[in-house]
């Protein structure tokens, strides 16, 4: 297909593009260049929506002018662009009418401002029929307390909340229930960041993240419920990276006084202003927090989580392990214990992470000699 469109993709999401004539799927794609797409966009756009050209170009040239008129903006412009490629898949699904009755009526029931309709519009609020989004604006209200005002202020900021069915947002407070949280601490902590509500806390990576907070950088529940935006952070991207920056660097005896040290906001602050703070410290002028660092922690982190099969506890009974080149000694040293626990079954290869981790090279060498 043409403008780097994935024939394979249009097969296996919208088969029903391929059953329509050449000239119809032309038209359809012209209407689209309304919005004078780049190539690239063009191609990002298909991938997302390929039922779009299903549709015929009076429906799709309806749909732009529906969210033109919402947006107020016009068609060839960049703002109008992203928001199409932003948009849930089923935007072309819907007949205009409905996008537009649907986003009129969130956007006078619970929207603060104009500047909603675009939040509307990107996180799918028009798949949810206006009787749903009432019903379910009512029960937050009854769960969370909230006022009208209050629950204009939430919805405006989440308005994928009226997205949600009551039965997931149920499972995700029971999730943050059954990983410790009071019923308080989980209502305040949805109150503050309403996004909790559609977080799923007992996946792997959440999971896994509550035990990087609390274990390896030593918060309570109590810390977290009270910061409940520590919970949208990534481990391996955000978190660690600073913490352990801050530790090579002294600011922080160790990463579980974070919290302790008085620092623990710039854990949260933009790069920008962290780098500013923190990078190229008078007794490490060499060390910079950049991408390279932020890159080499991840993929230490990832190899030890992912490779290794390391519990995130273990991890910290080990923090040495999280100082150690990857590609010099962490990676060819676990192949040479691997190796050894393949060959003799009483070794286990993670019985000796200090080893790995601390040996210099002539006392590893003598170490493995042991085993052979």
């Amino acid at each position: 297909m043409s403008k780097g469109v994935n024939a394979a993709r249009v097969q296996q999401k919208a088969s029903v593009v391929l059953t329509r004539e050449i000239r119809a799927v032309q038209s359809t794609f012209q209407a689209l260049q309304q919005a004078a797409f780049s190539d690239a966009q063009m191609s990002a756009l298909l991938y997302k929506h390929p039922l779009a050209l299903a549709y015929g170009p009076k429906r799709v040239g309806g749909t732009l002018q529906a969210v033109s008129t919402m947006l107020n903006t016009p068609m060839a412009c960049d703002n109008f662009r992203q928001v199409l490629l932003t948009a849930p898949d089923r935007l072309f699904s819907m007949s205009p009418d409905t996008l537009h009755e649907r986003v009129a009526f969130f956007c006078q029931m619970y929207a603060t401002g104009t500047h909603v309709v675009r939040t509307a519009l990107t996180t799918g609020v028009f798949v949810t029929p206006e009787p749903v989004m009432q019903s379910r604006a009512a029960k937050l209200q009854e769960q969370l307390g909230w006022d009208n005002e209050q629950l204009k202020q939430k919805l405006s900021a989440e308005p994928r909340l009226l997205v949600l069915e009551p039965s997931t947002i149920a499972r995700n407070v029971q999730g943050m229930q059954g990983a410790g949280f009071s019923q308080s601490q989980v209502w305040a902590m949805c109150s503050q960041n309403p996004a909790m509500l559609g977080l799923k806390l007992d996946s792997d990576t959440n999971v896994e993240k509550l035990q990087f907070l609390t274990v390896m950088l030593g918060l309570t529940l109590a810390d977290i419920a009270a910061r409940p935006s520590l919970l949208n952070y990534s481990v391996s991207s955000l978190l660690g990276p600073r913490a352990w920056f801050m530790y090579q660097t002294g600011a922080i005896e160790a990463p579980n006084t974070v919290m302790t040290s008085g620092l623990f906001s710039y854990i949260k602050q933009s790069q920008v202003r962290f780098s500013k703070r923190f990078s190229a410290p008078s007794a490490f002028p060499r060390m910079v927090f950049d991408a390279a660092f932020i890159h080499n922690w991840k993929r230490r982190w990832e190899f030890l989580r992912h490779r290794m099969n390391l519990s995130v506890e273990t991890i910290a009974a080990h923090q040495d392990l999280l100082l150690t080149s990857l590609p010099d000694r962490l990676a060819p040293r676990w192949q040479l214990l691997s190796s050894i626990a393949n060959e003799q079954a009483a070794f286990k290869a993670e019985d000796h992470l200090t080893a790995l981790a601390t040996l210099c090279d002539q006392d590893f060498a003598d170490f493995i000699t042991r085993y052979d």
